[in-house]
């Protein structure tokens, strides 16, 4: 068996169909553009959903791709194990009603015997249980011996697993798995009671999935009209095989970002054979496939966030920079690593390299921000084990180590595994230093029960394969819309469907109601690309109604309509035509957008990339790539840059052109955008060239003003920028012109000194409040007589409560801390009403901070005035904005001390 690189498996695989009749296709993005039932693509064959349907527009019935994968619900086992991982690759040959079961046996074998040069007598293959068509074709047809074919249950073989018993209803069928043989002549598992093969021999590297039921309530299995092949073949688990690894990560295709590794640690990978070694090789193994999840990740436009996908890339990023900052990383790296990531894939996957330079800020952005975060795991691991030292006692801590589990420690681990990426092994570590023993199988069912939910959500929805509005409308004769709003905003066509509520056809819809509009040709723009959808009226014989909002799916405009006067029908003849005034403002603003882009790019770096955008009439928004905040004079610099090719008037250009070509043109692909073999290009002279679908002003000049009006930053390493411009630009110079004019007439100085006035009113305010907290400062030793006369002795403890306004909080926390260093034993609450806040300082001598910490007693006084409050068992802190309830505080105060003895 010869070694093969990676790229020459994928390379062999794609020709070997391609020279059987196969279409190679793209890979689809990792993030669906029309399924909400999935996060992240998990297989080859869901962009073709509609053609197992039956209802798919595409041209061939055979199709072969390499396809992008991602899935999580096994990320804790990453690294650990030989063949887990986040991203892969799925080699896959799909036939939609062509043809099934004889060839595509056939084929996959000789793919393996005689492309990949795998012995036969090293591989196996499972069928299911009664799939006795499978068992003639591989014995008869292949030539393979009966004991070479293992039968399984549903479970195993069988897509989705178990749907005869357990569902989803829909379209499925049993599978035909094919295993390498890692020890050949060996005698094979007993086939009694054997429910699946041993994975320390067997090595599942292909999945040949039969789709030739209709599964119904009930379990019914029916007949399919037309019978699918779903092919899968794992890229990374093959090339193992063929280069004879003992794991994934010794291959081609992840040796690179271990050696990477090593050498920058000064630690090479696998050279280091103790438990320490075993420990760290695990971790550059985990960052070696977390690195190419995130940057596959990010350059289709899945970006960090707290929900959905981006909270996955979030949690997936943090785990990877943890495990840097464990192997010694004291700053970001993960970054460099994508650069590894364009040597390794980049020949397959160009979007890894055209997106570098984004990537490399959205990750080390992120990764800047973990070590604050980082940080916060800890302190609040702190702040737990303090809880638990002061319900324990400090007597009874010890036996924790060699006795039982402390309660409530495993789920409390597991929430700070979880929300903030912290390591298990050093809470366990931590809780042990400090007398505690964490509840492992506490944690560990916390972490099922996440494993459940990951697999539930990442599993195949009972929607996978129900019919979409597209395929209805095409089931009931529709042709996909034609637009033409490039050229005009008015045309005459026909209403070829009506859709209601729950995705019902109808055949008209009456005044008063509304539902959405599909027309044989429109010029409304359909939302996408960042521009909004396009608004505007439609008229026919029988009624006239308002366009609310246009989309797109799947080819087909849906125009949100509502039907003002009449009826609007089926098959009739309209009118449609658009909103010009918001359209023309749509138009400046895109345009403006692009133009902004190219100047953010040359002010700020080339590492600047789009990131998200919104254009619509009265102004427009870009969301881009950029981990440091732009100094005004940058923005300036760039609003500048807009405006100088505004006064240019330069000349828009789009036409459509051939991807390839357009690249090769040095026209820019955005961010995450998924482009197909044709694409439309918009050019403004030799300032901006871009990949883009939307609707354009004819010159620059048309665009007016440009004024950038808010910039912030919206996640580490991304931030957005709003602007505005034509009338509304205007508009906006106009409000600030009349809000300066006010404030300078209110100050009484001309308007081009009122900053200046500000500033010296500033000035004068800052000198008046330290003149007044001079004045308000307290005596503190006149302060401290009236605490300690007014404190109460019990049992050896003085108590005292203490009130006094306008103190400031710094100075109430020195009083406080004064009067129990001088009245030891002592416990004392003291609050202070300053600037509409309440102020309360909680001091707790340390010999009794087992019976009444300070947090816990700041917390019960300031909890009655609004606020709330935390700190050491010794002093803490609080505030609360109701100055009414101060006599309730006080009394809260002095029952607090009641309620443990101490009055």
């Amino acid at each position: 068996m010869k070694p093969l690189p990676a790229a020459e498996v994928r390379s062999r695989f794609l020709n070997f169909f391609i020279e059987r009749g196969h279409q190679q296709m793209a890979s689809d993005s990792l993030v669906p553009a029309n399924d909400p039932t999935l996060l992240f693509t998990g297989a080859g064959m869901n962009q073709f959903k509609d053609m197992f349907l039956g209802v798919g527009a595409l041209p061939t019935k055979r199709v072969t791709t390499s396809q992008k994968c991602l899935r999580v619900p096994d990320l804790d086992n990453v690294g650990f194990t030989a063949r887990h991982h986040t991203f892969f690759e799925m080699l896959g040959n799909f036939s939609f009603g062509d043809y099934f079961k004889k060839e595509c046996i056939a084929w996959e074998w000789e793919f393996f015997r005689d492309v990949c040069g795998i012995p036969e007598d090293q591989m196996v293959v499972t069928i299911y249980e009664d799939d006795d068509e499978a068992f003639e074709i591989w014995t008869k047809d292949v030539g393979l011996a009966p004991e070479k074919i293992f039968r399984f249950g549903e479970k195993e073989n069988f897509w989705p697993a178990e749907a005869p018993s357990k569902g989803p209803n829909g379209v499925c069928g049993p599978c035909s798995e094919i295993y390498f043989d890692a020890q050949p002549g060996e005698p094979y598992p007993n086939k009694e009671g054997l429910r699946d093969l041993p994975d320390d021999r067997f090595t599942e590297i292909g999945n040949c999935v039969f789709t030739q039921f209709d599964r119904q309530d009930g379990g019914e299995l029916l007949p399919l009209p037309q019978k699918n092949i779903d092919v899968g073949l794992g890229l990374e688990r093959i090339v193992a095989v063929l280069q004879g690894a003992k794991n994934n990560f010794e291959t081609d295709l992840f040796k690179p970002y271990l050696d990477w590794l090593g050498a920058r640690t000064g630690k090479p990978y696998g050279q280091d054979a103790s438990p320490a070694g075993e420990q760290r090789d695990i971790r550059m193994r985990r960052i070696a496939d977390h690195i190419r999840a995130l940057t596959f990740c990010i350059a289709d436009g899945a970006l960090p966030s707290n929900e959905g996908r981006g909270y996955v890339v979030r949690k997936i990023l943090r785990r990877a920079a943890r495990d840097g900052y464990e192997l010694g990383f004291e700053q970001p790296f993960l970054f460099e690593l994508v650069d590894v990531v364009g040597e390794v894939m980049g020949a397959a996957y160009p979007e890894v390299c055209e997106s570098a330079a984004q990537c490399r800020a959205v990750i080390r952005g992120e990764e800047e921000s973990f070590l604050t975060v980082y940080r916060q795991g800890m302190a609040r691991l702190d702040e737990f084990l303090a809880k638990l030292e002061k319900t324990a006692g400090v007597a009874n801590r010890g036996s924790h180590i060699a006795g039982a589990t402390t309660a409530g420690t495993g789920e409390f681990a597991f929430q700070l595994h979880d929300t903030y990426g912290f390591p298990i092994d050093i809470t366990e570590k931590v809780m042990e230093e400090r007398g505690f023993r964490l509840d492992m199988d506490g944690f560990e069912a916390a972490m099922a029960a996440q494993r459940e939910r990951a697999r539930a959500n990442q599993g195949t929805s009972e929607a996978v394969f129900t019919a979409s509005v597209a395929v209805k409308l095409r089931e009931a004769g529709c042709a996909p819309t034609t637009f033409v709003g490039y050229d005009r905003l008015a045309c005459p066509t026909t209403v070829q469907g009506l859709i209601g509520e729950g995705d019902a056809l109808m055949e008209r819809i009456d005044a008063g109601g509304s539902g959405m509009l599909v027309v044989a040709a429109t010029p409304f723009y359909a939302q996408g690309g960042g521009q909004v959808g396009d608004r505007g009226t439609i008229r026919s014989e029988t009624g006239e109604g308002r366009i609310m909002h246009t989309t797109v799916l799947e080819g087909f405009h849906l125009h949100e309509l509502e039907v003002e006067k009449g009826a609007i029908e089926v098959g009739q003849a309209v009118t449609v035509a658009v909103d010009e005034p918001a359209r023309r403002a749509t138009e400046r603003n895109h345009t403006a957008t692009h133009l902004l882009h190219e100047a953010l790019k040359r002010v700020l770096g080339d590492h600047v990339s789009q990131a998200g955008s919104e254009v619509a009439p009265d102004r427009l928004r870009f969301d881009y790539t950029q981990p440091e905040k732009p100094t005004a004079a940058q923005l300036e610099q760039v609003e500048d840059m807009v405006n100088e090719q505004v006064l240019q008037a330069t000349g828009v250009q789009a036409r459509v052109q051939e991807l390839a070509a357009a690249r090769q043109s040095g026209f820019v692909a955005l961010f995450g955008e998924k482009y197909g073999d044709e694409v439309r290009t918009l050019q403004v002279g030799e300032f901006s060239k871009e990949l883009c679908g939307g609707t354009h002003v004819q010159n620059t000049g048309n665009i007016g003003a440009f004024r950038i009006v808010s910039e912030a930053a919206i996640a580490a390493g991304t931030r957005r920028l709003e602007a505005v411009t034509g009338l509304v630009a205007l508009q906006h110079a106009r409000t600030e012109q009349r809000e300066l004019a006010g404030l300078a007439q209110s100050l009484k100085v001309p308007p081009t000194k009122v900053g200046a006035r500000v500033q010296e009113l500033n000035d004068e305010l800052k000198q008046t409040r330290r003149d007044l907290q001079k004045a308000m400062a307290p005596d503190f030793e006149v302060e401290l007589a009236k605490i300690q006369a007014g404190a109460v002795e019990h049992g050896g403890v003085r108590t005292a409560v203490y009130s006094r306004p306008g103190l400031l909080s710094k100075d109430l926390q020195e009083l406080m801390k004064r009067a129990e260093k001088a009245a030891a034993p002592f416990v004392g609450v003291g609050l202070s009403v300053l600037d509409d806040a309440v102020h309360v300082v909680a001091v707790v001598s340390k010999s009794h901070t087992d019976r009444l910490p300070a947090g816990k007693l700041v917390k019960t006084v300031a909890t009655v005035v609004g606020g709330g409050g935390g700190g050491r068992p010794e002093m803490a802190q609080g505030k609360g904005r109701d100055a009414s309830k101060l006599d309730e505080a006080v009394a809260a105060a002095e029952a607090a001390f009641a309620e443990v003895g101490l009055r």
